[in-house]
């Protein structure tokens, strides 16, 4: 006899209260344990975004999760990352999370739909927008964790980081913590993450931006295998040489996107240096 098919929660619809103020304009997204809407503040008179627990998800952990992460970026004031404006309740007493409303593709978009890669300078300045929200969040004790290009939004030169969801202080974490095709070594061992595991998911970032492929998607038949059977291809190869992807790519920024996704994390640079780096090639 089969399982009975899980069945959906259903989802608010447009002019629906969601928390006390704000009312649903519609459902953006839809995750495990987290729903995203595009909703009405009746204060600010504005469109906001609004993250919520989902109705099947009333696990605490779930709830806390949320709750910090309203909290880091309310004290997270940085022209690279996604303001809090609010932490509210709704009818069942979960948080929603209220965040500006940043208008614009994701980079994963961007990536996805140009015909053209990303000029080098484009690609500089990108990596030093996400250099310095990820120092910021790295000085107030916390790490991302979950940097991809899903995770940033870029609209007019200005690259912004959303998403902390997943955000925690540096220590130990579980096994496969984060995006699979991202995940650092530390991450997909379960091990010690620091603040060179987001130096290695900027990275990765880059590394797509610039060549229009992730490092560690499967390339031939064998990585597909080891793909389909749910083992992080980061820990049995090594990223080809963004350089044979692209080979007009710059010496200097292709040595530095390799040297952020060393295996090791002690080799990694610093995010301080990544910031100075990129800006050489900037203003060369």
């Amino acid at each position: 006899m089969s399982a009975p098919a899980l069945v959906e929660p259903p989802i608010l619809g447009a002019g629906e209260e969601l928390a006390p103020g704000y009312r649903v304009v519609e459902l953006v997204s839809r995750g495990v344990a987290l729903d995203v809407y595009e909703v009405f503040s009746e204060e600010r008179l504005c469109h906001c975004i609004a993250k919520s627990v989902r109705p099947d998800r009333p696990e605490q952990r779930v709830r806390d999760r949320l709750l910090l992460e309203g909290q880091l970026l309310e004290r997270l004031a940085h022209p690279h990352l996604a303001r809090a404006l609010d932490t509210v309740t709704d009818s069942s007493g979960a948080p929603v999370v209220v965040l500006e409303m940043i208008l614009g593709p994701t980079l994963e978009e961007l990536i996805d739909s140009r015909a053209r890669r990303f000029a080098a300078t484009d690609l500089a300045h990108l990596g030093q927008h996400l250099a310095s929200a990820l120092h910021h969040v790295h000085g107030a004790g916390f790490l991302h964790l979950d940097v991809r290009p899903a995770n940033v939004v870029a609209r007019a030169g200005i690259a912004t980081l959303i998403d902390l969801s997943i955000a925690r202080p540096p220590g130990p974490v579980r096994r496969g913590l984060g995006s699979r095709e991202y995940l650092s070594p530390e991450q997909a061992r379960g091990t010690v993450a620091s603040a060179a595991t987001d130096v290695w998911g900027l990275g990765a970032t880059l590394y797509e931006a610039a060549t229009g492929t992730a490092p560690f998607a499967p390339h031939d038949d064998e990585e597909r295998v080891t793909w389909e059977a749910g083992q992080p291809l980061q820990l049995t190869v090594a990223p080809r040489d963004p350089r044979t992807l692209r080979p007009r790519l710059r010496r200097d920024l292709a040595a530095l996107v390799r040297e952020m996704l060393d295996p090791v994390p002690r080799r990694r640079p610093a995010l301080v240096e990544v910031h100075q780096r990129l800006g050489r090639l900037v203003e060369e």
